[in-house]
C-alpha cells in the first residue's frame, strides 16, 4: 500500500517544475491552470461561473432565512468561505499570465541551480522542496477530511439521532441539507431534493479542491522565497572564498551574482504579493468573522455530536489555513533580515578599497525586509495571526459572560 502511494506521488513530479510539479498538477486537475485547450478550459470556466452563481444563491438564501441563530451562524460561516473560494478562483484565472510568469521564472532558476556542482546549494533547494511536499500533501489531506465531513455531517445527524429521523418521517423536520442555497424549485421534496444535494456535493468538492491547490501552491512559492534567501546568504558568505584566496575578478563576479539573485527575488516577491494580496485581505477579514461564528456555535450549545464534530473540524481547518500563510510570510521576513549578515560574515577584509565599496553597496541593498501584505490594511505575519486568535477568544469570552448574566 505504501509503495503504491509513493508511486502515485512520484507521478506528480515534473523535471520541468522541480518545486511546483504536484501543485501545478492539482491546479490543472481542477481547472485553474489553463493551457489553451478551448474545450476543456471552456467547460471548467462554465463550472467556475456556476460556482459564482451558487455563492450568490447562498447569499439569497441567507437573507431569506428565518431568524434562527444557530442556522444563521452556520450559513454565514459556509457562505463566507464560499465567497473566499470563488474569489480565489476568479482572481487566479484573471492573473493567470502573471502566475505562469512567476512559475516559469522560479522553475528556470531552480533548473539552473540544480545543475551546480556545489552540493551545499543543491542541498538547500532539495530541503525546501521536500518541506514543500510535506506541507502540500498534509494540507490536501486536511482539506479532504474537512470536505468529507461537510458532505456527511448532515447525514450523520440523520443516522445518529432517532428523534431527528422520527421528525423527518412526521414531516416536522426537513430532509438534511449539506449547504443552504436558493433553488428555483422545491428542494425539500423529491426529486428536487436529490438535485439540490447533488449540486451541493459538486460545489463542496470543487470548492475544497480549489482551496487545497491554491493555498498549497502559494505556500510552496513562499517556501521558495524563504529558501532562496537562505541560499543568497550562503553565497554572500562565500564572496571572497573560504580558506583559499580567489582573484579580484572572481570576487566581483560573486558580488554581481548576489546582486542578480537578490533582484530576481525582489521581482518575484513583488509579483507574488501583487497577485495574492487582494485575496489575502478578504481572507483575513473572513477568517476573523468565521472563527467568531464557530466559537459562538460551540458556546451556545444545542448542537448534536455530528454538528460539534463538523464545527471543530471546520474551525481547525480554518486556523490551519490562516496559520500557513502567516507563518511562512513571517519566515520570509525573518530570513530577509538575515541576508545582509552573510556579507559581514564573509572574508570582506581581503578586498581592496574598490571591492569594499561594492560590498557596502550590496549590504545596503540586502538590508530592507521582504513583507507580504494582505491588501493595504495589514501584513501577513504571526502578529496578525495572534491578533485574530485574541479577537476570537475575546468574542467567545463576551458571549459566555452574556449567557452567565442571563442565567
Amino acid at each position: 500500500m505504501a509503495s503504491k502511494i509513493i508511486r502515485i506521488f512520484e507521478r506528480l513530479e515534473s523535471p520541468q517544475y522541480p518545486l511546483l510539479g504536484p501543485n501545478l498538477q492539482g491546479l490543472y486537475w481542477f481547472g485553474l491552470w489553463q493551457c489553451g485547450n478551448r474545450i476543456r478550459d471552456g467547460l471548467f470556466n462554465i463550472l467556475h461561473l456556476a460556482s459564482v452563481l451558487f455563492v450568490l444563491s447562498e447569499f439569497v438564501e441567507l437573507f431569506a432565512m428565518e431568524i434562527d441563530l444557530m442556522k444563521i451562524l452556520f450559513n454565514v460561516s459556509v457562505t463566507a468561505l464560499s465567497l473566499v473560494t470563488v474569489c480565489k478562483t476568479v482572481l487566479f484565472i484573471y492573473y493567470l499570465p502573471h502566475w505562469k510568469n512567476l512559475v516559469n521564472s522560479i522553475s528556470k532558476l531552480e533548473q539552473e541551480q540544480l545543475k551546480s556542482k556545489n552540493f551545499k546549494l543543491v542541498a538547500i533547494i532539495k530541503r525546501y522542496t521536500l518541506y514543500s511536499r510535506v506541507i502540500t500533501y498534509s494540507f490536501w489531506s486536511v482539506i479532504c477530511i474537512t470536505s468529507l465531513l461537510t458532505v456527511t455531517a448532515p447525514f450523520l445527524k440523520y443516522i445518529t439521532s432517532p428523534s431527528y429521523r422520527q421528525s423527518i418521517q412526521n414531516g416536522t423536520e426537513l430532509y438534511p441539507q449539506i449547504l443552504s442555497s436558493w433553488f428555483p424549485f422545491d428542494k425539500t421534496k423529491m426529486p428536487g431534493y436529490l438535485i439540490a444535494v447533488s449540486i451541493h456535493i459538486i460545489m463542496t468538492t470543487q470548492g475544497a479542491a480549489i482551496v487545497a491547490v491554491y493555498d498549497s501552491t502559494a505556500v510552496a512559492i513562499m517556501s521558495f522565497l524563504k529558501g532562496q534567501q537562505i541560499l543568497l546568504r550562503y553565497k554572500c558568505e562565500r564572496i571572497f572564498g573560504l580558506n583559499e584566496v580567489i582573484p579580484t575578478e572572481k570576487v566581483l563576479a560573486n558580488i554581481e551574482e548576489c546582486h542578480r539573485l537578490h533582484c530576481f527575488l525582489l521581482e518575484q516577491h513583488h509579483r507574488f504579493n501583487s497577485i495574492t494580496s487582494p485575496v489575502m485581505i478578504l481572507y483575513v477579514l473572513v477568517c476573523s468573522v468565521m472563527m467568531c461564528c464557530s466559537v459562538v456555535q460551540l458556546s451556545l450549545g444545542h448542537l448534536s455530536t455530528s454538528e460539534k464534530l463538523w464545527v471543530i473540524e471546520f474551525t481547525t481547518a480554518l486556523i490551519t489555513q490562516l496559520f500557513l500563510y502567516c507563518w511562512h510570510s513571517n519566515e520570509i521576513t525573518y530570513e530577509s533580515n538575515l541576508v545582509d549578515r552573510g556579507v559581514y560574515a564573509s572574508n570582506w577584509w581581503r578586498g581592496d578599497v574598490k571591492v569594499k565599496r561594492q560590498i557596502l553597496i550590496l549590504a545596503g541593498k540586502l538590508a530592507p525586509s521582504l513583507i507580504l501584505k494582505a491588501g493595504p490594511v495589514t501584513t501577513l505575519s504571526m502578529a496578525t495571526f495572534i491578533s485574530i486568535l485574541k479577537g476570537s477568544y475575546s468574542f467567545y469570552t463576551l458571549v459566555t459572560q452574556m449567557q452567565e448574566n442571563q442565567i
